[in-house]
C-alpha cells in the first residue's frame, strides 16, 4: 500500500541496508556460466587459441623476432608448434592434422577467426549439444589439414606452411548453412539464418581465392569437414538415418586413413 509522507498513522516503511540490497541484485544477476550455457565449448575453444596465439608470441619474442604490432608469428615457430608441413607429416608427426587449427600467423588472423567463431558458435551448440558441436569443429578442422597436406603432396615442389582455425570456421559455416535443411525443429528459423549464411561463404570463398597466401585448399577442405561432419555426428535434432551416419563416418575414417597412408600409397 502507498506510504503518505509525516503520516502519524502510516506503519513503519521497511528499510533495506546495504547488504540486503546487494544480496537482491546478485540473486537477480545471473552468473557467467549461467549467461553463457549455450557457448560454453565456444568459449573454451577462443581461450584456448588465445593462450596459444600468446604462447606463440613469447615464443617468437625470445628468439628474438621483431614482430611488429600485428605480432606477426615466424614461420620457423609455427612449423616447431605443429604448424601444418607435409615433409613432417610424412615423418609420421601425424598430430599435424589437429594442432594447426589452434595456431595462427598473426594477431588479425587469430581475430577474424575468433570473431567467426563467437558469431555462429552459440547457435550451433544450442541445436547440436556441447559434444556434437566440438566433434564438427575438429571433423572439421582435421580434414581441411588433410586436404590441404594431400594439395600439399600432388603439387609437388616446394611445401608450404599453413596454419590457422579458418578450416574449423569453414565447417562452421557450412554447418549453420546446412540447419535449414537437417534440423528437425524450427526449420523456418533457421532456413533463414542459413540463407544468410551462404552470404557469409560466398564472400569468403571469393576472399580465399583473390588474396594471396591463403590455403585454398584448406579452406574448401574445412567446408567439405562441415558437410561430412553434419552427416556424421550423432545430433539428435538433425534428420540424418543411423545407418547413413555410420557408412559417412566409416567412409571418413578410411579417407582419413588413406591420407596417412599416402606417401607409400603415392610412392612419395
Amino acid at each position: 500500500m502507498p506510504y503518505k509522507v509525516n503520516d502519524p498513522d502510516a506503519p513503519e516503511r521497511p528499510v533495506i541496508d546495504d547488504e540486503q540490497l546487494k544480496r537482491m541484485m546478485n540473486a537477480k544477476t545471473p552468473g557467467f556460466f549461467e549467461r553463457n550455457r549455450f557457448r560454453l565449448v565456444t568459449i573454451v575453444l577462443i581461450a584456448l587459441n588465445v593462450i596459444v596465439f600468446a604462447a606463440e608470441a613469447a615464443i617468437s619474442l625470445l628468439a628474438g623476432a621483431r614482430m611488429g604490432v600485428s605480432l606477426d608469428i615466424p614461420t620457423r615457430v609455427l612449423v616447431d608448434m605443429g604448424a601444418m608441413y607435409a615433409p613432417l607429416v610424412q615423418a609420421g608427426e601425424l598430430f599435424r592434422f589437429v594442432t594447426p587449427m589452434f595456431l595462427h600467423m598473426d594477431l588479425m588472423h587469430l581475430g577474424f577467426n575468433m570473431v567467426a567463431l563467437f558469431s555462429v558458435g552459440e547457435v550451433l551448440e544450442r541445436a547440436l549439444g556441447r559434444g556434437n558441436f566440438l566433434a564438427l569443429y575438429f571433423v572439421g578442422g582435421i580434414t581441411g589439414n588433410a586436404v590441404s597436406y594431400m594439395a600439399d603432396v600432388l603439387a609437388g615442389g616446394m611445401p608450404t606452411v599453413s596454419a590457422g582455425a579458418s578450416t574449423s570456421m569453414f565447417a562452421l559455416f557450412v554447418a549453420v548453412a546446412l540447419l535449414g535443411v537437417l534440423h528437425k525443429g524450427n526449420r523456418h528459423v533457421f532456413a533463414q539464418y542459413s540463407k544468410s549464411m551462404l552470404t557469409i561463404i560466398g564472400i569468403n570463398v571469393v576472399y580465399t581465392f583473390l588474396v594471396p597466401g591463403i590455403s585454398v585448399s584448406g579452406h574448401l577442405g574445412g567446408a567439405l569437414g562441415g558437410l561430412i561432419a553434419m552427416f556424421m555426428i550423432p545430433a539428435k535434432n538433425l534428420r540424418v538415418p543411423l545407418p547413413a551416419r555410420v557408412v559417412v563416418a566409416v567412409l571418413w575414417v578410411a579417407a582419413m586413413a588413406w591420407v596417412v597412408a599416402s606417401p607409400w600409397v603415392l610412392g612419395a
